[in-house]
């Protein structure tokens, strides 16, 4: 962590989320989360250079609550026509 930080958190340059020296992300939209939620939702997918979120004794267990559904379940409406 930045020590010179007086909020002493990081961000992200990646992706501009802040993670506070307890490990609670502040997400741009929504309610914070934690460093598994951020992984299994942005970082296992991103992939660059500069990512502080790549650690994974930080952050724990990846749970299937911290993931997106994958939409296997919705149901898309038939289109007979584009007319």
């Amino acid at each position: 962590m930045d020590n010179n930080n007086p909020k002493n958190f990081q961000i992200c340059s990646v992706c501009g989320v802040s993670i506070t020296e307890e490990g609670q992300v502040n997400f741009s939209t929504g309610n914070p989360g934690t460093r598994a939620r951020l992984y299994a939702r942005v970082c296992n997918y991103v992939q660059k250079p500069g990512c502080i979120n790549q650690e994974s004794e930080l952050r724990g267990e990846i749970t299937r609550e911290d993931s997106f559904e994958s939409g296997e379940d919705l149901l898309m409406p038939f289109l007979s026509s584009l007319e």
